[in-house]
């Protein structure tokens, strides 16, 4: 039995409930502890005693929700106190025989405990498809306060007007009839009625003698999941973006000791042969090729910065195209006179089938520059006695041109490292010479520069490689 006075005062008989209301200030403040389905008439019934002003024996029936949010069949009479306000006496009715009294019956304080602390949010319902319990987990969900919900229709926490609150509630008896549902996606909505994607588990709860209590149900927010999803996608996508940045700094860092090489060496043999010049002690015959040894590594060197200067140029957007509309092959004839020395060098057959006539919107010498970079590229992965084939022809309104070389090929995972600025492919780097700047120069003044395309394709390693670029016949 529970004393509450309207001027907040609480005392506690012996046999009372065993749990202890709020203290409450005001007349209406006990109305707080009253299920919602019975507010309304209490506080009616309370105003009519107060406007009476009479002492009654009137004993209504009514149900409460005690600090723990549980819902309390109980009946109350008001009594008049000397210098107080009335006195209601609250006592639990132990002959109701609900989902309730089943409920409270079997929350021993362990089960308690444990209802509380689920980490998804559970629910009670009754066979009247009412809320009787919720615990902390589905409140922080959804943002409401225990005592906002119990009392309400379930479908009140799937819907958003009456309507749909009916046909949300009554998919509740198909649960009491089948008995489980597992693993179904609904939408629950929050206090502020924005959707909130859950997975729900529903069974139904059955007290002595079989008999349908109620139904209890599970709800996991999939918002955590998704978040947890995405997070896990997110990190690894970082984990990949951060493996590739540090890919690419060892690039940059071989780079770097490459270019240190191949600037170091032809300075050497520059000041080496430059010093004997300078002494007067060389014959003429060796100063003729001591001249020849500078003329050749100073090429060298001022193709190196040239190519470190394009493609600085490039990446800054400041490299100028001078595009005429001009036959191709001539161009291309040129680039294979370029590099022919390099190719009798090696003893290296270079064949041409070249289309005659075929006119382009190009800039001259970087597509000249395009074609020396393949071709040079071909000798350096070519053997001795090999063949390396150029051809062009006309393609989808464009000209196609391709490398052909029977070289050392391109494994099936470098296929796409290729044309990656500062890459030199680890199975051939100590085949060869330079800084690897040939193929992303040739790469951006072919996309970039003249809106076409370049490729390339090869069987495997030791089996060749062709290299493609296409150049449309307009600007």
């Amino acid at each position: 039995m529970l004393l509450v006075s309207e001027k907040g005062l609480i005392k506690k008989s012996s046999d009372g409930f065993g749990q202890v209301f709020f203290p409450v200030q005001t007349g209406e403040a006990v109305s707080v502890y009253v299920h919602p389905e019975d507010r309304n008439e209490f506080q009616s019934w309370f105003r009519t005693l107060n406007h009476q002003n009479s002492e009654s024996s009137t004993i209504k029936n009514i149900r409460l929700i005690d600090n723990n949010g549980r819902v309390v069949p109980a009946m109350v009479r008001p009594e008049s106190v000397p210098e107080e306000d009335y006195v209601f006496w609250f006592w639990e009715d132990r002959e109701l025989h609900s989902a309730e009294d089943y409920w409270e019956a079997a929350l021993t304080p362990a089960m308690e405990a444990v209802f509380s602390s689920i980490l998804d949010g559970v629910f009670v319902v009754n066979v009247e498809g009412k809320l009787i319990d919720v615990n902390q987990a589905l409140c922080t969900m959804l943002g409401y306060h225990k005592f906002e919900v119990i009392g309400l229709p379930v479908g009140k926490l799937f819907a958003r007007d009456d309507h749909e609150s009916k046909r949300a509630t009554l998919r509740f008896a198909r649960i009491m009839k089948y008995g489980r549902v597992q693993e179904v996606n609904l939408t629950l909505k929050d206090r502020a009625r924005n959707e909130v994607e859950v997975s729900f588990n529903g069974a139904v709860i059955r007290g002595e003698g079989n008999q349908l209590v109620g139904i209890l149900g599970t709800v996991r927010d999939l918002r955590e999941s998704k978040l947890m999803r995405h997070l896990k996608e997110n990190t690894a996508e970082l984990e990949k973006a951060l493996s590739q940045l540090a890919e690419k700094d060892k690039a940059k860092d071989d780079f770097l000791s490459v270019v240190g090489h191949e600037l170091r060496t032809p300075l050497s043999n520059i000041l080496g042969y430059s010093e004997f010049l300078y002494e007067g002690q060389a014959r003429e015959e060796e100063k003729k090729e001591f001249l020849g040894v500078i003329y050749q590594e100073s090429r060298r060197l001022a193709r190196l910065v040239n190519e470190i200067l394009d493609l600085s140029r490039m990446e800054a957007g400041k490299l100028i195209y001078h595009q005429v509309l001009q036959h191709l092959d001539p161009v291309l004839e040129e680039a294979v006179q370029t590099v022919s020395s390099e190719a009798d060098k090696k003893k290296i057959r270079l064949t041409k089938n070249l289309h005659a006539g075929l006119e382009i919107w190009m800039d001259r010498d970087r597509i000249n520059q395009v074609a020396i970079n393949l071709l040079n590229n071909a000798i350096k992965y070519s053997n001795e006695g090999t063949e390396i084939r150029i051809e062009s022809r006309e393609m989808d309104q464009g000209a196609l041109v391709l490398v052909e070389d029977q070289g050392m090929g391109i494994s099936r995972e470098n296929i796409a490292k290729v044309f990656d600025k500062f890459h030199r492919l680890v199975e051939v780097e100590h085949h060869t010479t330079g800084a690897g700047l040939g193929l992303p120069i040739a790469k951006r003044i072919i996309e970039e520069g003249h809106g076409g395309r370049i490729w390339v394709e090869s069987a495997g390693l030791n089996k060749g490689s062709t290299f493609f670029f296409w150049v449309p016949k307009g600007r």
